[in-house]
Parts: C-alpha cells; structure tokens; sequence
C-alpha cells in the first residue's frame, strides 16, 4: 500500500497542467483561490481513484480507443487553456476591470472548475490511475484496504498541492507575480501548448 502511495505522490508533486494552475491562482488571487483549484483537482483525483480500485481498468481495456480520445480532449482542452491566458495577458490594462475584482467566494469556486476540468481534461492522469491501482489490485484486497489506500493518495495530494498554494499565495510572491503577470501567464500558456503538443504526438 505505502509502495502505491509513495509512487503516486512522486507523480503528482512532478511538474504539469495540475502545478502551474494552483501556482497561478494561488500568486494571481489568493491562498483561498489556490486551495479552490486544489480541491478540484483533488475531488477528480478522488474519483478516478476510486473508480480505478472498482473496476474502472476493466472497462478501459474494452474501449480500445478510449485513451485516444480522452488525449485528444485534453489536448484540446489545454490549448483552450492557453488560449485564454494569452488573450489576458494581451488585453490593455483597464482600471475600472481591476476595481471590479471578484469576491473571494467567487475566485474559490472559479478556481474549483477550473482545476476539475484540467484534471479530468488530463488523459494521464486516468492512465497513471489505472496503472497504480492495476498493480495494487494484483494481490486480493479487502474493502477496507481500497478505501485505506485511496484515502492516503488523495491525502497527500491534496497535502502537496495546499503546500503550493500556501507557498505561492504569499506576500512577496503575490507581488512578484503583479509586476510580470503578463509574461508568466504568456509563458504558462507556452508550457500547456507544448505539453499539448506532446500529448497529441504519442497518440500518433
């Protein structure tokens, strides 16, 4: 069980679409934007863990096309993604759009989608599930145990990612990210194009 964990927590704390966006709430809005992202991305962590442990391997392997398609929404999702991020670091500064700023509550709950969707969007994720858990799965194991183990996964990811949100929603980092905001989300939307692009080339 603690070997299936420690690879999955190495996994999630590697750099990706998952990181960059609660680095980037967290810095751009707040500590409570970034935990909003956290907790999306967790809650669909949760479910692809769970149905991994269920069955979810079994239904995967009749869908041969299943990973093909998922790769290409998620392909596609993120290059919406970046889409969006370059457009914002195009538009002209507007005083009175910076005075109009959301409530807190609403920058919790737009972060919560958003980080639901990449991570549903993101075809490696459902693929590195299933291969966790296929393997954990090897030995006969009780109902107390699957819970057991997706219960520990889905702790220390959502440990990780709290931890960056924490970390990148303070202070100075906040600041940092005020001054060169449009650079840093032009080079964000660079990273997703390019790990897009990436995902696209191993479904050829």
């Amino acid at each position: 069980m603690f070997a299936a964990a420690l690879i999955y927590i190495l996994a999630v704390m590697s750099p990706g679409p998952n990181f960059l966006l609660v680095t980037r709430f967290a810095s751009s809005g707040s500590v409570r934007a970034g935990l909003g992202a956290t907790a999306g991305i967790v809650l669909v962590g949760l479910i692809f863990s769970s149905s991994s442990v269920t069955g979810l391997s079994v239904l995967i392997r009749q869908i041969p096309a299943f990973d093909k398609v998922a790769g290409a929404a998620a392909a596609l999702y993120l290059v919406a993604i970046a889409a969006l991020l370059v457009r914002g670091a195009l538009k002209p500064a507007s005083p009175a759009a910076e005075g109009a700023e959301p409530r807190p509550e609403a920058r919790f709950w737009r972060a919560f989608r958003i980080g639901a969707l990449t991570n549903v969007g993101n075809v490696k994720t459902i693929a590195f599930m299933v291969s966790i858990f296929t393997g954990f799965l090897v030995v006969e194991r009780s109902g107390s145990e699957k819970a057991a183990i997706v219960a520990l996964c889905s702790t220390l990811e959502f440990g990780w990612y709290a931890g960056v949100a924490f970390i990148f929603g303070r202070g100075a980092i906040r600041t940092f990210y005020a001054r060169h905001n449009r650079l840093i989300d032009l080079f964000m939307a660079v990273f997703l194009v390019g790990f897009a692009a990436k995902t696209a080339a191993e479904l050829l």
